[in-house]
């Protein structure tokens, strides 16, 4: 079901204290210039300045701020999200990653239409610089070329991946922090179950 932004409404009236009959003549105020003196008895001096006879500038603030919720931001180019050179940028992301397939069975690289997509979702949800997701890449690269690439994300699902329900989590946004941190890596040695022809088993390194 789609979410509607009238949610949002009575979250920010809830959070003003703010009851919807408040609203609703605050609304008529600030568009008519005028409500009924039974009116305006039901507003607060928060909402309203009997001595003035006007709205506060609370009550002003709260009305525009919540008409933002319903004027649909102006979306923008790609070149305007993501930098002029981003073609260019998607091509050396993708470079980094093997040409080979990875041990589930899937291409370590995707098709560049898709990552681009994934990028602009990117650059709408976390603000870091290509020089940031650059080294953040190799950084995540090298890990898992330590292992085979044991484990290791498509740079499609690195960029973003569904874990099946709606949260959408971003391993590379995880790395632009560890970069923004200066946060180092030890590469993970891995594990696998070896069965022997006794039925035993032992544990070997990859």
């Amino acid at each position: 079901m789609k979410a509607l932004k009238q949610i949002n409404l009575f979250k920010k009236l809830k959070k003003n204290n703010i009851s919807y009959k408040q609203y609703i003549y605050m609304v008529m105020l600030y568009t008519k210039g005028n409500i009924s003196d039974a009116a305006i008895q039901i507003l607060t001096p928060v909402l309203y300045n009997k001595e003035l006879n006007k709205l506060t500038e609370h009550a002003l603030a709260t009305i525009n701020n919540i008409e933002t919720l319903f004027i649909t931001p102006k979306k923008l180019k790609q070149n305007e999200l993501m930098g002029d050179d981003y073609k260019k940028d998607i091509n050396d992301f993708i470079s980094s990653f093997p040409t080979t397939k990875l041990p589930n069975g899937k291409y370590a690289r995707s098709n560049t239409k898709n990552i681009e997509t994934n990028f602009q979702w990117f650059f709408e949800n976390y603000e870091y610089s290509w020089e940031t997701i650059k080294s953040a890449t190799n950084m995540y690269v090298s890990e898992y070329r330590a292992n085979n690439y044991l484990y290791m994300r498509t740079a499609l699902y690195f960029i973003r991946k569904n874990d099946g329900t709606k949260t959408v989590h971003s391993d590379l946004a995880d790395y632009c922090d560890k970069i923004k941190n200066n946060v180092s890596y030890t590469p993970q040695k891995y594990f696998k179950t070896k069965i022997l022809w006794d039925g035993e088993a032992i544990k070997n390194t990859t």
